[in-house]
């Protein structure tokens, strides 16, 4: 059980820091790393299965982050999250999440605060980090940022002219909805399969 502590443990810091300030310091996930390694030493007969699927999904999650389709933290948190020891755990887990998900990210769609493109100024822009940019706009010529959403922060946050106006997007905060149904799953086993949830490492 003490991997699920650990790994509990990174996702509330990182969960709060995503909803805070829409970036994850890397710092948060040493918990969820230790208790990975715990788990390999107290589950030696699961290593090469685990490996296997931290593998595969590892490469995945960082050509997705390479391409700037999701965050750096967000490819770190699905990594560990398939880092369960036990199979069985995972389908729960990820219906768990994906429901967390679909309903916040429902709810953002029809309230209109996702999926619609906003217009901003540039002092906003760096005053709240839940956008995402696409277009800059200086003196009436826009400017297409980079597609990559690791880097196109950066880029719009070098732009000294205080007149410029920023095309955005809202940045859905994935680490969130991951550490709430993380949780959601964590009482699940705690209310349902106590012994189950006892007995893992």
């Amino acid at each position: 059980m003490f991997l699920q502590i650990l790994m509990a443990v990174s996702f509330l810091i990182a969960g709060y820091q995503d909803f805070k300030d829409r970036a994850v310091s890397d710092i948060v996930w040493i918990p969820a790393i230790f208790g990975v390694v715990l788990a390999f030493f107290f589950t030696p007969s699961q290593d090469l299965f685990l490996l296997l699927r931290i593998g595969i999904i590892g490469a995945v999650a960082f050509g997705v982050t390479w391409y700037g389709l999701l965050g750096q933290a967000d490819g770190i948190a699905f990594v560990l999250l398939v880092a369960q020891v036990s199979a069985m755990e995972l389908f729960p887990l990820l219906v768990s999440i994906a429901g967390v998900a679909l309903l916040a990210i429902g709810i953002l769609y029809l309230t209109g605060r996702a999926g619609k493109d906003k217009t901003i100024t540039i002092r906003q822009f760096k005053a709240e980090a839940r956008w995402i940019p696409k277009t800059v706009i200086i003196g009436g010529e826009k400017k297409e940022v980079d597609k990559n959403v690791n880097i196109s922060r950066e880029e719009v946050e070098k732009v000294t002219d205080e007149t410029a106006m920023v095309v955005v997007q809202y940045g859905v905060p994935n680490i969130e909805y991951i550490a709430a149904g993380y949780m959601v799953y964590l009482v699940y086993l705690a209310v349902f399969q106590t012994k189950f949830l006892l007995s893992l490492p």
